[in-house]
């Protein structure tokens, strides 16, 4: 366990759980995984004034801050994980990751020197498809 945040199976083989899952996790579960992709899935923050966008493995449901990841905190999670195989894409299944420029999906797909799919805005729970015109996204790594 990386950063104090368990890496919880499902029932795909390609898909883990970021965090606890609470009711919207365990209903976007429902829905199949990607086999080519390295699945991780956990709520996403909305971006903040710099827009900047951040994984969130744990919700903040007593009034405090939720816990945030940034992409090198989920480059270390992922790439030191059993099931994940260098250069193997990732899908990320969490609002907003794939918002701007410079998102969190893109800031991954530099880190990994892979692929990394993302939607650019919130992301129902019980379809995953992104609503309020949002799209999934694949992110390229940048050359240097």
């Amino acid at each position: 366990m990386l950063h104090n945040v368990p890496v919880l199976p499902t029932m795909f083989k390609n898909r883990f759980i970021l965090g606890y899952p609470d009711s919207r996790i365990q209903t976007a579960l429902r829905n199949p995984a990607y086999p080519p992709f390295f699945e991780l899935i956990c709520h996403g923050s909305l971006p903040n004034k710099k827009d900047e966008t951040f994984a969130m493995p744990y919700t903040a449901e007593n009034g405090s801050q939720p816990k945030t990841l940034t992409a090198e905190q989920l480059f270390e999670i992922i790439v030191t994980h059993p099931a994940y195989s260098f250069g193997q894409p990732v899908r990320l299944i969490m609002c907003c990751a794939g918002y701007g420029p410079n998102s969190l999906a893109q800031q991954l797909a530099d880190l990994l020197g892979a692929p990394v799919l993302a939607a650019n805005d919130l992301v129902c729970a019980y379809t995953l498809l992104p609503l309020n015109d949002g799209r999934w996204i694949l992110f390229g790594p940048r050359i240097r």
